[in-house]
């Protein structure tokens, strides 16, 4: 039976679908375990999905390729790649090194009227509806991550990208333990403590990760590979 993925949110979508905007899609369907290890990526299916052509497609499945969440094959195509929860937690950790840069440097430069901001963002965290959570989360650490350098900036958005949008939904009560993270920068930041700020922001990220592995475990994703090599 033909592959059939779910079409792409509304909002996502924009005049000229580029190819990192399919790379986001497919991005989204592995990191939640909707696609899983070993399994094909099914080109025409994300055409129709998507409504574009073949070349951004190719051109996203290169970048997913180097991220190393696919494999590529010149006869066979792309196929998720086997990924562990290692690597999701590596993943996260990666990530969390950068933001943990970024908030250092906040603690240093952020102005009262700033912090007064960041706080106003984590006073709303009390939302049960996972885009408004997803919303301000982006706000906390846009926030934070605006006092970073350019490239750094640039960094942690490529970054930001590379895991589910979804994650309030995705991740099971996770808005819980993100409030008490976001509870420990926002005091490291207030305090101008540069090093526990770093600390905090790393801590958060690598429990994304750990999170962010835990569910997909349970869906039985990394389950699927072992069967194959069984």
């Amino acid at each position: 039976m033909d592959n059939v993925y779910p079409p792409a949110p509304p909002s996502s979508r924009r005049r000229g679908v580029l190819a990192d905007e399919v790379a986001d899609y497919l991005r989204q369907l592995v990191l939640t375990g909707a696609l899983r290890p070993g399994q094909k990526i099914d080109q025409d299916a994300v055409g129709q999905a998507l409504d574009v052509s073949r070349s951004p497609i190719r051109e996203a499945l290169v970048t997913l390729g180097q991220e190393g969440l696919l494999e590529l094959n010149p006869r066979r195509g792309a196929s998720v790649a086997m990924l562990t929860p290692e690597d999701i937690v590596d993943h996260f950790e990666l990530f969390g090194v950068i933001a943990g840069r970024a908030a250092a440097m906040a603690a240093e430069s952020l102005t009262v009227e700033q912090l007064g901001d960041l706080r106003t963002v984590h006073d709303r965290f009390t939302q049960d509806d996972p885009a408004t959570l997803q919303q301000l989360n982006h706000d906390f650490h846009r926030l934070i991550n605006l006092h970073a350098p350019r490239r750094t900036r640039w960094l942690l958005h490529h970054l930001e990208r590379s895991v589910p949008t979804n994650y309030y939904e995705f991740a099971d009560g996770w808005s819980h333990q993100a409030v008490r993270h976001h509870a420990e920068i926002l005091e490291a930041l207030i305090e101008r403590c540069p090093d526990k700020a770093r600390q905090a922001m790393e801590s958060h990220l690598h429990e994304s990760g750990v999170a962010a592995a835990a569910r997909l475990e349970a869906t039985g994703f990394f389950a699927s590979q072992e069967a194959e090599t069984v």
